[in-house]
């Protein structure tokens, strides 16, 4: 069962495309969309929300666009402080603009945050809340528009910015280097850069540029490395590329390597190829990978690990997401890091189709590395703010690391993981040993050392095939006369002698004798038996017969009177061979 997830709504004026939270201040997320050049009359806008009460998100101000230019198709925030951010949005230029070969496709623009004060309580307290009374903001500021790819120079097409991402940062001291990624251009691109901005423009430097060709990039990612500067992942539909990209300005720029292709199918299968639809750093030597199969089938999310020494990766994981996302559209991360250590729990979205998310978490050590993915949650038809609460972790007694906020409780240590896999295992093993005993046993295949077959009902051993119940007892035999049932299995009399004393001339006792049941069977090559002789047909009568004769057990000169008390039917198949023995 999901657990319940506090949700609020806000209906804007104009359908959504893009958003981004502002990295240093998390209580606000900057969304923007509209309707385009068209002329339906839906407006184009960017607006910011504040998301900071998990049951009201209030909208805090909106910048409204040109209705001649497109829509905004992506956005992040560049820069923050506590007073302001800078957004980038990618928003084509108008058709008479574009016609003139200038397609002003990358946007910034300064926002206000409203004024938030901390409480001196608790010791300074890092909690903060709203003033009582929010002041006016200052009027939001359209800083600057340019063209960074090659063909929004030239004649008109339709290239769009297709991908926006900046790379996470801690604090505002840390660069947020940006990178971009056209689509349906005549020659794609992916670009990096990094904003720089003042309080009266906006500008970028630009610091490597990628030609694609006709191949467009699903999506790319940057994470910043130690002693390395940042790291630069894309990928298209089949491949995945790692650029690196140096921490000094006017250093020399790798060119990006392919780290790993997809499978291809082979030619006599003549199927679709699965297409990478998003990917994601959890750490600099991880790449977490969102699939689309073929057909509308299914998606997954496959984990990429990356080598220093070889320069390529491979798959070490694969999750097939809930069959109810049959196309996947997005993916994003959120790192939920301890303060004191390099543990961090990764907390995964998946965007469906249909307007559901899936949720994922998964851990890691640097001593185990990455865990397992474990599901959290299935947000269906998505229109709306979900709030996740967070708890804290619990460092293990005696060790210094300091405890930090996660989603779900991180799972155990690789050895405890080790150790109940190894138990879960024997237990299995153990639970099938005995299933195998007991079947065996019903069977009466091994010596009986559980008895479960004393233990279950005669039905119950019949269908499994067990040790095979008493025949009923014929309706002859339940008279108040006393029956002598003779096992002609267990041979104890000879059926001559027991046909001798039925037909012996000696005199009757003076006391009545309880009449006699002699039971024969046949099976075919074995005799076995159920009929009384003289409710048998002619053919019947004459075939007994004929087999007592060539057993040496019946004789013409005995006559069919002896006969009369004899049971037949077909049931067993070893009293012939007790017979002729």
């Amino acid at each position: 069962m999901s657990p319940h997830i506090p949700e609020s709504r806000k209906q804007l004026g104009y359908p959504l495309y893009a958003a981004d939270f502002d990295p240093l201040n998390p209580d606000f997320i900057i969304v923007g969309g509209g309707g385009g050049s068209s002329s339906t009359g839906v407006p184009n806008k960017i607006s910011l929300l504040d998301v900071s009460r998990p049951h009201d998100t209030a909208e805090i101000t909106e910048i409204e666009l040109a209705k001649d230019e497109d829509s905004v198709t992506t956005l992040a925030v560049a820069s923050s402080s506590e007073t302001s951010l800078t957004a980038i949005a990618g928003i084509n230029s108008s058709v008479a603009e574009q016609e003139s070969g200038r397609n002003n496709h990358l946007r910034s623009f300064r926002i206000s945050l409203p004024p938030r004060r901390r409480l001196a309580a608790d010791g300074g307290s890092n909690q903060v809340r709203d003033s009582e009374k929010p002041p006016a903001l200052l009027p939001t500021k359209a800083l600057a528009k340019t063209a960074l790819f090659t063909s929004a120079r030239g004649p008109q097409n339709d290239t769009y910015q297709r991908v926006l991402r900046a790379v996470p940062i801690q604090s505002a001291t840390e660069p947020r280097v940006t990178a971009i990624a056209s689509g349906l251009a005549p020659e794609n691109e992916v670009i990096s850069f990094q904003p720089v901005s003042n309080a009266v423009t906006s500008t970028v430097d630009e610091i490597s540029r990628i030609s694609l060709g006709k191949t467009e990039a699903a999506d790319v990612d940057i994470i910043a490395v130690k002693s390395v500067g940042h790291v630069l992942a894309y990928c298209t539909d089949s491949d995945v590329y790692v650029q690196r990209l140096p921490g000094t300005k006017g250093s020399k720029v790798d060119a990006p390597v392919r780290v790993y292709q997809s499978p291809s199918p082979s030619p006599a299968a003549r199927q679709p190829q699965p297409k990478f639809r998003a990917l994601r750093f959890l750490h600099p030597e991880h790449i977490l990978l969102l699939q689309n199969r073929p057909g509308r089938t299914g998606a997954s999310l496959l984990l990429l690990k990356l080598s220093n020494s070889t320069g390529s990766g491979h798959i070490t994981l694969i999750k097939h997401l809930n069959s109810a996302i049959k196309l996947a559209t997005g993916l994003d991360t959120a790192i939920l890091r301890s303060p004191s250590s390099d543990d961090f729990q990764a907390v995964v979205a998946v965007a469906s189709q249909d307007s559901s998310i899936e949720l994922l978490t998964i851990d890691y050590t640097p001593s185990a590395g990455l865990s397992t993915f474990r599901p959290y949650a299935l947000l269906r038809e998505v229109v709306v703010v979900h709030t996740l609460t967070l708890r804290r972790s619990t460092a293990p007694s005696g060790s210094d690391k300091a405890a930090y906020f996660v989603l779900v409780p991180p799972r155990g240590s690789g050895a405890l993981q080790t150790t109940i896999s190894t138990f879960t295992a024997l237990v299995v093993l153990l639970l099938a040993a005995l299933l195998t005993q007991a079947f065996y046993e019903i069977r009466g295949l091994v010596p009986p050392r559980l008895g479960l077959a004393n233990h279950l009902p005669a039905d119950i051993l019949d269908i499994l095939g067990g040790q095979p119940t008493a025949a009923p007892i014929s309706p002859a035999l339940e008279t108040p006369v006393a029956a002598v049932y003779t096992s002609l299995l267990q041979a104890v009399l000879p059926l001559t002698d027991l046909l001798a004393e039925i037909v012996s001339p000696s005199e009757a006792p003076s006391t009545p004798t309880p009449s006699k049941v002699i039971v024969i069977r046949d099976t075919g090559d074995d005799l076995s038996a159920e009929v009384h002789h003289h409710d048998s047909c002619v053919k019947e009568k004459t075939g007994w017969k004929e087999k007592l004769k060539s057993a040496g057990l019946w004789a013409e000169h005995h006559g069919e009177a002896v006969l009369q008390g004899i049971i037949f039917n077909q049931l067993a198949g070893v009293v012939g061979d007790a017979l002729r023995n």
